[in-house]
C-alpha cells in the first residue's frame, strides 16, 4: 500500500492536481522540515517548480497520529506552523485543495520574483516571452469527451473572436476531436503535439492564451507572466473555485 505520510504518491489526480497537492505538501513541509515525497517531481522540476527536499523530521506515525489535511483545514498549515506533526495526504474523495484563497496564495508565490525568474529560465522557449502576437487554445476533452464538463465549439469561437492576432497554435489531449479539427481549420490553427511539460512552457509564452477550466489549463495560466489570458464562465463544476483573477478574461457562451 502507498503512504499517504509526507507524500502526495496516494494521490491519483493527473498534473494538475499533483501540482495543487504537491504544492500544498511544499508549503506545509517547509514549514515544518518535514521529510516529504512528491509524485512526478521530475516534470515539476523541469518547468522551475521546486518542491522542499532538505526536510529532515519524520515522526513515528504509532506514536504521534499524522494530521489529515482536508479541503478545509489545510491552508491553515499552509500560512501558519502546524503542531509538529506528520501530515497525511489524504485519497479520500473531495481532497483536491482546490481553493479560491489557495488559488491565490499560489499565483503570488509563483508572482515573485524569485519563483517567476526560475520558471523563465527554465523555459526551452523562453526567447519567445514579450516577442510574439500569437495565440494558444489548450482544449481539454480526454477523459472528460462524454461529459458536460468540456466547453463547446462556442466557447472557443467568441474567444478567439475577441483576440487579433498573428499565428496560431492548438493543443489538446484529444486532438482528432470535432471540435478541435472545426477551429483548427476555421482559424487556421497549427496543431502542437509537445509533452505535458513543453506543451505549459510553450503556452505561457504566447501573448495570447485560451483557456480549458481545470487544473492544468489553470496552471498554464498563471504561468503565463506576460500573457492576455482568457477562460471559460464555469457552468458545470467539476473543479475547485480556482479560475478567480480579475485580470484573466472571463468568456461567456
Amino acid at each position: 500500500m502507498i503512504s499517504t505520510i509526507n507524500s502526495n504518491f496516494a494521490h491519483n489526480g493527473r498534473f494538475g492536481n499533483l501540482f495543487f497537492t504537491g504544492m500544498a505538501l511544499h508549503f506545509i513541509s517547509k514549514r515544518n522540515n518535514l521529510k516529504s515525497k512528491y509524485k512526478d517531481i521530475e516534470n515539476f522540476q523541469k518547468l522551475g517548480i521546486d518542491f522542499f527536499l532538505s526536510g529532515t523530521n519524520i515522526y513515528n506515525p504509532i506514536l504521534t497520529k499524522p494530521l489529515n489535511l482536508t479541503d478545509n483545514n489545510f491552508f491553515e498549515f499552509v500560512i501558519d506552523d502546524s503542531k509538529k506533526l506528520n501530515i497525511n495526504v489524504s485519497i479520500l474523495p473531495n481532497v483536491w485543495f482546490q481553493t479560491k484563497e489557495f488559488a491565490k496564495y499560489l499565483r503570488d508565490y509563483f508572482n515573485q520574483d524569485e519563483q517567476k525568474n526560475k520558471i523563465i529560465s527554465s523555459n526551452k522557449f523562453a526567447q519567445r516571452y514579450n516577442t510574439n502576437n500569437d495565440l494558444c487554445i489548450h482544449v481539454r476533452l480526454g477523459d472528460i469527451t462524454k461529459t458536460n464538463f468540456i466547453q463547446p465549439f462556442e466557447y472557443y469561437d467568441i474567444a478567439i473572436s475577441k483576440i487579433q492576432f498573428d499565428s496560431g497554435y492548438i493543443t489538446s489531449d484529444s486532438p482528432e476531436h470535432a471540435i478541435c479539427k472545426q477551429l483548427a481549420q476555421k482559424y487556421n490553427l497549427k496543431v502542437i503535439s509537445y509533452d505535458l511539460v513543453e506543451t505549459i512552457q510553450f503556452m505561457s509564452t504566447c501573448k495570447h492564451i485560451v483557456l480549458s477550466t481545470g487544473t492544468f489549463s489553470w496552471l498554464i495560466g498563471i504561468l503565463g507572466y506576460f500573457s492576455n489570458i482568457s477562460y471559460p464562465k464555469i457552468k458545470v463544476v467539476w473543479h475547485g473555485d480556482i479560475f478567480v483573477f480579475d485580470d484573466w478574461t472571463c468568456i461567456d457562451y
